[in-house]
This record gives C-alpha cells, sequence and structure tokens, in this order.
C-alpha cells in the first residue's frame, strides 16, 4: 500500500500501525491502544464485563449498540475521516448454539456486523479525549441465553473482508469480549424464592425410625409456601460410600443432597414405594408417558396399570419402576405449581460427585486425582468435604459437555422452569455461559439463579440471571443503617444495571436466625427490665424475633434500585413461620409439624400472607429508583438505629421505615425534596406491629401526618406518598 496525500495516506499511517509495526499482543499502548468497549442496551449503558436485557411477551426486542474507542500516536485526528480504518462488530447475540450430529453443543460461530467511525455533521471524528470513537448500527436483542461480542479494526484495502486483515481488541490490549445477559422479563419482576430441601418437607418418625419427606409432601405444601419460585436443593441419586476405601463416607445419618450418585436419576428416598403407589391414576393424568414405558421395557405406559406389581418389578426391576414413579411425581409437582402460578427450579451441582459415584471409574480424568490416582479430598480451610469427588473442571470440554446436559433433561422431561447453580462464582464463565444457553433452547423463559457466596468483585461477571444479595450477616448481627446502606450503594455501584439479586436471612449453609434473634432477645430482656416491661404483653423474647423475621424480610424485598441491584426476597423451608430448628439435611431430625399453628409463629405465618399479597400491588419496588435517608443528618435519628428509603418513579412513590433497636423507640423527621413533586399526604400500606396482631400506638399516618415518623421498637411501616 502507497501512501499519498489526502484520506488515503490517513489509511496508509493507519495500515502501518495496526498491521505491519507490532506482532499481536505485542502492541505498545502508548503508540495503539484499543478498548473501553462497551453496549447501550435501551438507553443504559454497560461496561464489556457484563450487560443486561430482559425480552418476552412484554418487551419482545431490546435496541443495543455497541461502542469501542481505538487510539492511534501516529495519525492527525483532524485529518482522519470515515474510511481511513474500518471496525466490525462481531457477535452471537440471539444465537445460543446448536448440537451437532454426535449430540454435542456446540457455541455459535456468530457474525459480523458493520460499524462507523462517530463524526459530526462535517465528517470530522468526535473524539472522547484523544480516541477515536466507534459505534455499529442498532442491534436487535431477541432472544434469551449469554451472548459475546468483540470489535476487529482493519486499514487493509481487500475488497473482500473475508480475505482483509484485521486485529481484534484482545490483540491490542487487554480486552475480553463483552457478555450480554438477556433474561425473560418475568426475572425483572423480581420473583420471591423459597428454598426447599424435599427430604425435610413432612419428615415424620414411623414406629421409632425416620421416615423422610417425598417430592408429594412438597406438591402438598406448595399452596402454602409464600413464592413466586419454588428451588428445590438436589433431588438427585446420592451415593454414600468410597469406591476405593469400600468405606461410609456420608456426612451426618442421611448424607448430603450435594454428594451425587447420578445426574440422571431421582433419589428413591423423595419417591412414594411402589406399593403405596397408584400407578394407573398416573397413567391416567398422562404423568407416565408411553415414551417413559418404553424406556424400562414396556410396550406402553398403559402396561403399568395393567400388570401387576409383582410382574412389574419382575419385567422392569423394581429400582426402574421407582424412578419411573419419581419422574411421574416430579411432573406432578411442576404441574400443581404451575397450575398455582408458582415456577419451579432445582439445584444444579457442578463441582462434584459421590465418591462412588460410577463416573470416577469411566472417566477418572474428569476429576482432580491424589498422586495414586483415586479422587482428592477436597478441603478449604477448615471445611473438609470428605463424603465427594471434585471435578477438575476448568478447559475439561467432555465433562462440560456431559454436565451441560443434566439441565436440559430435567426441564425437558419433567416441566421444570430452571436451574440454580451452586457455586456458580467458582465456574468458568464461558461454560456457565453454554449451560445458561442450552437451558434456553429447551424453556427461553427458564431462570438461571447463580449462587453467589463471594466477595461482590468476584460475582460481577457470572452470566445469570439471578445472583445473591450478601445480606445474611446485615440481618442477623447489624443493628444500625449506615453499615447496610453503605453495602447497598456498593452493591449498586459494583453490579451491572438492572441485576436481580435474591436477599435472605437464612438458608441451609446458616443457622436459624430467628433463633439467634430469640437468644439474643432474651439476653436483653433480662439485663433491660424496661424494654422487658414493654414486650412480656407483646410475646416477649419470641415475639421480638418474629418481628425482626418479618422486618428482614420486608427489606429483602424493597430495598433495592431497579436501575441498579434490585432486591427480591429469599426465604428457606419454615422461615415464614419463624421456625428456630435448622433444616439440617445431613440429619434425621423432623421439624414439628404443629409449630406453625402456634403463637406467635401463626401470627408471622399470616403476616407473611398479607405481606406477599401486598408486594404484587407496590410499582415501586420492582421499577424505581431509591433514595437512603441517612437518619443521623440534623432532625433525625443519632445513634443511627432507623433505615429508611423511598423507593419512587415518576409515577409514584414508597416509604419504608425500620426501628431497628429492639428496646426503644425511635423518632426521625424525612426530606422528601428528591421527589420530583412535592409531597402532601401519605397512606399506611403495611405495619408490621399491626399485622403481627401487636397492641401498640397508631402510626402517625392513620392521621395523615407527615413531619415526624415515630416507630415502635422493631416496628416496620410501608406507607404511600402522594403528591
Amino acid at each position: 500500500m502507497e501512501e499519498s496525500s489526502g484520506p488515503a495516506s490517513m489509511r496508509a499511517v493507519f495500515y502501518q500501525q495496526l498491521h505491519l509495526t507490532y506482532q499481536p499482543h505485542a502492541f505498545d499502548n502508548w503508540l495503539v491502544w484499543a478498548g473501553n468497549h462497551g453496549i447501550r442496551i435501551d438507553g443504559i449503558d454497560y461496561p464489556a464485563t457484563l450487560a443486561r436485557a430482559y425480552v418476552g411477551p412484554d418487551h419482545p426486542v431490546c435496541t443495543a449498540r455497541v461502542r469501542v474507542e481505538l487510539f492511534v500516536a501516529a495519525v492527525d485526528p483532524a485529518r482522519v475521516r470515515p474510511g481511513d480504518v474500518d471496525a466490525r462488530l462481531w457477535t452471537d447475540a440471539n444465537l445460543r448454539g446448536f448440537l451437532d450430529a454426535q449430540g454435542r453443543f456446540q457455541d455459535d460461530p456468530g457474525q459480523y456486523l458493520p460499524m462507523h467511525l462517530v463524526c459530526d455533521e462535517r465528517g470530522v471524528p468526535r473524539l472522547a479525549g484523544n480516541n477515536f470513537v466507534f459505534e455499529s448500527a442498532p442491534l436487535a436483542l431477541h432472544t434469551t441465553g449469554v451472548f459475546s461480542y468483540s470489535v476487529d479494526f482493519s486499514a487493509d484495502d481487500q475488497p473482500d473482508p473475508r480475505r482483509r486483515r484485521w486485529v481484534g481488541l484482545s490483540d491490542l490490549a487487554d480486552n475480553r469480549n463483552g457478555v450480554i445477559v438477556v433474561s425473560p422479563t418475568w426475572v425483572r419482576d423480581c420473583p420471591t424464592v423459597a428454598e426447599i430441601c424435599a427430604s425435610k418437607v413432612g419428615a415424620r418418625i414411623v414406629d421409632g425410625q425416620f421416615r423422610g419427606g417425598t417430592l408429594r409432601d412438597v406438591e402438598a405444601a406448595l399452596p402454602a409456601i409464600p413464592a413466586d419460585v419454588i428451588y428445590l436443593l438436589p433431588f438427585f441419586r446420592t451415593g454414600h460410600r468410597d469406591a476405593h476405601t469400600g468405606a461410609d463416607v456420608r456426612k451426618g445419618d442421611l448424607g448430603s443432597p450435594y454428594a451425587v450418585y447420578d445426574f440422571f436419576q431421582i433419589e428413591p428416598g423423595l419417591v412414594t414405594p411402589p406399593e403405596e403407589c397408584d400407578l394407573a391414576a398416573l397413567v391416567r393424568q398422562r404423568l407416565i408417558t408411553d415414551a417413559d414405558a418404553t424406556g424400562v421395557g414396556l410396550p406402553a405406559a398403559s402396561a403399568c396399570a395393567r400388570l401387576s406389581l409383582p410382574k412389574l418389578v419382575q419385567r422392569v426391576g423394581r429400582d426402574r419402576l421407582v424412578q419411573l414413579i419419581g419422574r411421574a411425581e416430579l411432573r406432578r409437582l411442576t404441574r400443581r405449581a404451575h397450575a398455582l402460578g408458582k415456577r419451579v427450579i432445582f439445584d444444579l451441582v457442578l463441582m462434584q460427585t459421590s465418591r462412588d459415584c460410577p463416573l470416577i471409574a469411566a472417566h477418572p480424568e474428569w476429576y482432580v486425582l491424589d498422586e495414586k490416582g483415586v479422587p482428592r479430598i477436597h478441603q478449604i480451610a477448615w471445611l473438609v468435604y470428605s463424603d465427594v469427588a471434585l471435578f477438575d473442571l476448568v478447559f475439561n470440554w467432555p465433562l462440560q459437555d456431559y454436565l451441560s446436559r443434566v439441565a436440559p433433561y430435567w426441564i425437558r422431561e419433567c416441566g421444570l422452569d430452571g436451574v440454580r447453580i451452586d457455586a456458580s462464582q467458582t465456574v468458568d464463565r464461558p461454560f456457565l455461559k453454554r449451560i445458561k444457553n442450552r437451558i434456553d433452547l429447551v424453556r427461553p423463559d427458564a431462570l438461571v439463579l447463580g449462587e453467589t457466596l463471594c466477595a461482590l468483585h468476584e460475582a460481577v461477571d457470572v452470566p445469570v440471571d439471578m445472583i445473591y444479595a450478601l445480606l445474611v450477616d446485615f440481618h442477623r448481627d447489624m443493628e444500625r443503617a449506615t453499615p447496610l446502606i453503605d453495602f447497598l450503594e456498593q452493591m449498586h455501584g459494583r453490579f451491572a444495571p438492572r441485576t436481580i439479586a435474591l436477599a435472605y436471612f437464612e438458608n441451609h449453609d446458616s443457622p436459624r436466625a430467628t433463633r439467634v434473634w430469640h437468644e439474643r432477645y432474651a439476653a436483653l430482656l433480662a439485663a433491660d427490665p424496661a424494654a422487658a416491661q414493654y414486650w412480656q404483653p407483646r410475646g416477649g423474647a419470641l415475639g421480638m424475633a418474629m418481628l425482626k423475621n418479618l422486618q428482614a424480610s420486608l427489606i429483602d424485598c424493597s430495598a433495592g434500585y431497579a436501575q441498579g441491584s434490585n432486591l427480591t426476597m429469599g426465604l428457606e423451608w419454615g422461615s415464614w413461620w419463624g421456625e428456630l430448628q435448622p433444616t439440617d439435611f445431613l440429619n434425621a431430625t423432623v421439624l414439628d409439624p404443629g409449630t406453625p399453628c402456634r403463637p406467635p409463629h401463626a401470627a408471622l405465618a399470616r403476616a407473611y400472607v398479607r405481606l406477599t399479597e401486598l408486594l404484587p400491588t407496590w410499582r415501586e419496588v420492582r421499577t424505581g429508583r431509591v433514595y437512603y435517608h441517612r437518619c443521623t443528618a440534623p432532625g433525625g435519628d443519632p445513634d443511627d438505629r432507623v433505615f429508611a428509603y423511598g423507593r419512587y418513579d415518576a409515577q409514584g412513590a414508597l416509604l419504608f421505615l425500620h426501628n431497628l433497636d429492639a428496646a426503644a423507640s425511635r423518632g426521625v423527621r424525612l426530606d422528601f425534596s428528591y421527589l420530583p413533586w412535592p409531597v402532601r399526604a401519605g397512606t399506611l400500606l403495611f405495619d408490621s406491629h399491626a399485622a403481627m396482631a401487636l397492641d401498640t400506638p397508631a402510626s402517625p399516618l392513620s392521621g395523615g401526618r407527615l413531619d415526624d415518623w415515630p416507630l415502635q421498637p422493631l416496628q416496620s411501616l410501608v406507607a404511600r406518598l402522594h403528591p
């Protein structure tokens, strides 16, 4: 290429700098650099780390544009014009991937789209500092999944773009491909989630022996679970022994559901025994299909109803019959949930199997092995995982392909609605992308929830529909508002806008928060006669623990920011009636089924029903901005014991007030100047004390006052503010 005068000479300079002077990954970034790539989706700017879009029947298409910057010191920006250097966008947006002829999942190769140099009306480049800016044409996002994008540059004059020399962002500088997570719109509406350990729902002692709960017990409990999404702990068949030593290595009495023996079988203990099952009814309800029957060697589903149980066992074997029933009962559970307007997801275990899993013998190369060639005992600090064998997952494509089949199989076979990925922050991101895309190929509106119990910076690029909010310790231990506000604002700044974060105050890995509060408040009342006098007629320490429980959930479903990190409420089985005993899925313990019917647990259960009835009517918690009142300011609460915030949009506003003090009433005056209209009146929507039927002074809002807000100990109020 010969250099000439005018614009062509600039192309020659670009050619020299981009294609001749440096080798890929060895550019002098003081002289040639590219980066600051990102994407704008529906008017919101995202860095390359991770962007979010939501599509569904109510919003079928999102419009996106990719933007990138290029710096070349040797060119004179005043002389550069469109055409002096080319840029193209590569993306696999809307292309989830496919199954090849061997049934293996393959990423889609994607496509190239043009980009243009951003110029003013005279054709002069609009610079970002000293950098040229390139933008893509509008890109329509209409398919759920995880997608990538990158940019290439060229000053090659080859007429066929496929034969030109191109240099990519990662060749020029330390850049990674951009990531877009496209989720179903129903996730953006902050669905509440209840974690269920099936073996403990309906668990009981029969003739002195522990009998665990089953899928049928979970199905029966569905109407009373105050959540939009039921999240089942692993229901896979579990293993208990070490294949090499023969030792029983199970944790506790029962073993852990995370010690998976077979990902494609249901744990037999969760299934109704054949002797207690009405197989004919399952066939009539089309819960056992002809495909199920032929899979176990029967001519049709009707054979299950026609043959006697002994003959069925003789024909197919008891274990295969149990699996047939298990699939039918899981289908019935999901069918019942859908009839109630709920969805069901399950725990997808990717990191390990049991130590007697057949995969250890079939594929030892899939595991982290010790010097003897057997699966290494996994240990993190003092935590020893002696019951599981750890996968060697990173870059292990055959293993990843095998594991990515698990979720689509159960979603397709049993009508499940998505997964929760165990320890998702430890999984390499391209694998998480393939998992979500393979799931979305089967169920486009599926939920992929990623467990992210880690430092915030480790979770910002996890490509899932919903992550975790780390609020457990705040709820359990914090008694002042400022640390909680600081953490929430840090979340809003760190995570991609419109991230949905599951917030909870207890789960199967934590102690029962209600018990912790009960013990703490009992000690407080023993040391504080004035507090004891106030609380004694209001349920004492146990009543206080119920109120704290309700307060924590109210925060979890309301304290987020729709354009930042919006929160959604998570509960564990028993949270909504203030269960004191841990789930403890490792041991043969049972929860007292009468607890939810006894005071004050029954009052808490009724309060949760009321809360979940009201929550869908609080539009602003799904769409609104947030303003955290720093109540330590003059006129507020100098002890920082009131957590107050507004959720608002152009049409309305909600005010949430929480007294974190368990012993004293608190008052606070609030400034509403942040609202786009003056506040003239308010309507009380929810009072936690009233919801628990406690005899306490009426809220000032009952008289329409807005000048001050007295709060009783542990009281939470929700008010609608009117212009």
